[in-house]
Order: structure tokens, then sequence, then C-alpha cells
């Protein structure tokens, strides 16, 4: 929930503990001005900067539109470089980009103080997976295997089978496989990386011996923009 505070110009989110009053500021205090600018006829408040940004962003191509079957929206994960991360290995292309989450934030507690969601998206290159010299037309997921760091100190080591209980099935020419997930930091910034095992061909009938997919590191930062 957004709240424009119309006295210092200051457009705010509300936090976990919005009922106690906690909010974040969404734009840099430092390109507010409550009064008209002398430089200028037009009033910088957060509302209008706010807009402008997440308009350029659109723009850019920073962030773009994403189609659900009927249903169009505005997907906020980053899609360039910094903020989204790309790898590909032996034909498996993997990227990842994350966005703050204010709403499940509690500044108020030591380890769960921040939250981010992230957005993982994996895809097969046209010329399918390739391992050895040697071609096939399909791989599947089968593990999973994530670092997460907060100021570079390791907060936790995560492995386990699957993504959200999935197992996808990538052949060339699909559209990205995409899964979201959320984990908390105690800092304002961290970062994710790790890999993915798959098999050649499908887990039922696997072509080869697994082989790890990089997911290359991609950072979790307090924006300076919250949208």
């Amino acid at each position: 929930m957004f709240f424009l505070n119309c006295t210092n110009g200051q457009l705010y989110v509300g936090t976990k503990n919005l009922t106690d009053g906690e909010m974040i500021p969404c734009v840099p205090n430092a390109l507010i001005s409550s009064v008209p600018d002398s430089r200028s006829s037009q009033q910088q408040d957060a509302m209008l900067l706010w807009l402008e940004e997440h308009g350029r962003r659109l723009e850019n191509g920073i962030i773009k539109l994403r189609e659900e079957g009927k249903f169009r929206s505005i997907s906020l994960f980053p899609e360039e470089l910094p903020l989204c991360s790309t790898a590909v290995t032996n034909g498996v292309k993997v990227r990842a980009s994350a966005v703050f989450v204010p709403e499940m934030s509690d500044l108020q507690h030591e380890s769960d103080k921040y939250w981010f969601a992230y957005s993982i998206r994996m895809s097969l290159l046209p010329e399918g997976c390739i391992i050895n010299g040697m071609f096939f037309s399909s791989c599947q997921l089968y593990w999973r295997h994530w670092i997460i760091r907060a100021n570079d100190v390791v907060e936790a080591d995560v492995d386990g089978e699957a993504v959200i209980g999935k197992f996808p099935l990538l052949r060339p020419g699909e559209r990205e496989f995409v899964y979201e997930s959320c984990t908390p930091l105690p800092s304002s910034l961290g970062s994710v990386e790790g890999a993915f095992t798959f098999v050649p061909g499908r887990l039922e009938d696997p072509k080869g011996s697994p082989f790890e997919v990089e997911v290359a590191r991609f950072p979790l930062p307090l924006p300076d923009y919250i949208f």
C-alpha cells in the first residue's frame, strides 16, 4: 500500500508493520523538492518522479510486459544487467533477477528484516542440449543448489529436488519455464547464485549422465525506487 505525504512530497510504501506506522520511502529523498525548484517551474514531488522512472524502465526494456494466456501484466523483475544475470551451460540458458518486497519486510526483525522475491527463467537454445559434442533434443531438471548471501556472508546453502515441486522438461524453441520464490535477509544487500542439475533426455528415460547448469550470481539490493 502506497502513501503520498503532501507535506514533504515523499511517496511511501507500507511494510509488514504498517499498522505500527512502519513505512519505507519509494524515491530517493535527494531528488524531491516539496516546493518548486528555483531553476524550474515544475514541482519535483515523489509521485511524478516515481511514475517517470517506471515509464523509463518500461521504455528501455529494464522491465517488460508479461503475457499469460489472455492476461497481460508488467513484470517488475529486471531483464537487463547488472540486476539480471544470464548464464548458458550446455545449451541451457538461465536468467535470474530479484525485486524487493516491502509488504513482507519487517524492519524490527533481526534476521528476516528484508524480503526479496526472485524470478528464474530457463530455456533450451534452438540448437538443443549439447554435451561433449553430442546433441540431445531435450533435458529435464532434477536438482537445485542455492547459495544465498547477505553482505557477502553465506546465510543459506540449500539443496533439494525440483523447483516449486516441478521438474521442468526443456525443449528447443519452447517458451521459458519461469518460476518465482522468495527469501529473507538480515541486511539490505545480498545475492543468490547456484546451479541446477539436469539429465539429457527425460528423468524417466535419461540419455546420458547428469550435468550441472550454472545460475550466475544476481543481486538482492534494496533499490532507490520501490515499485
